[in-house]
């Protein structure tokens, strides 16, 4: 029964996920989402608390899987300077990608609108720079980086990595991103990052 309902949920993000692409969050209501399921608006408050609430998992359902997988796996990596590289390499691949920047794009718009950035945070990146944090404070614990706080730490690496692109690549500037030109982002921002926290 659990696994069923599970099913119905999902398929309620895809098809709010197909509203909120076609007229815009602003646009969407609960009324309109519910009709497009086939069901009634009872139903879809049954799965989530406000339009709001549905529109961040379908935003975490379009993008958040694809950080997962780089957040996750820093945990198991030994070698601080090569973890942090194939992290910065991997989110710069991710938060680049067309349909990431169209949802921070979209979740920035409506941010000042209503719950929506908050939600969308906490949900987000702050889930996920979280666990780069206690990665960090766990070498600093191990001596492998300089002591300071975590969470900082990782803000600063998150800065360092998004510096020489996040602005051109949000206002269109810059579409094309070859590799290597990423690659040498990611190694000078990691180089920076091992500069400020290397053990002295």
């Amino acid at each position: 029964m659990r696994k069923k309902s599970e099913e119905r949920r999902q398929a309620m993000i895809d098809i709010a996920g197909e509203v909120f692409n076609e007229i815009g969050f602003e646009g969407a209501s609960m009324a309109e989402i519910a009709a497009r399921i086939g069901g009634s608006k009872a139903t879809l408050y049954n799965y989530f608390s406000s339009k709001e609430d549905i529109f961040v998992e379908v935003m975490m359902k379009q993008v958040g899987c694809q950080f997962e997988s780089a957040f996750t796996a820093l945990h198991d990596e030994d070698d601080v300077r090569q973890g942090l590289l194939r992290l910065a390499r991997h989110y710069l691949d991710i938060v680049l990608k067309p349909e990431v920047v169209a949802v921070k794009r979209l979740a920035m718009y409506y941010a000042g609108k209503s719950e929506l950035g908050p939600m969308l945070y906490e949900r987000g990146p702050k889930r996920g720079w979280t666990r780069i944090s206690e990665f960090l404070k766990l070498k600093m614990e191990e001596g492998k980086l300089h002591k300071g706080d975590g969470w900082i730490a990782a803000l600063q690496f998150r800065a360092l990595v998004e510096a020489e692109w996040m602005d051109v690549r949000m206002l269109n500037v810059v579409t094309e991103l070859p590799a290597e030109q990423l690659q040498a982002s990611a190694e000078r921002a990691v180089e920076a990052f091992m500069y400020l926290y290397q053990p002295r």
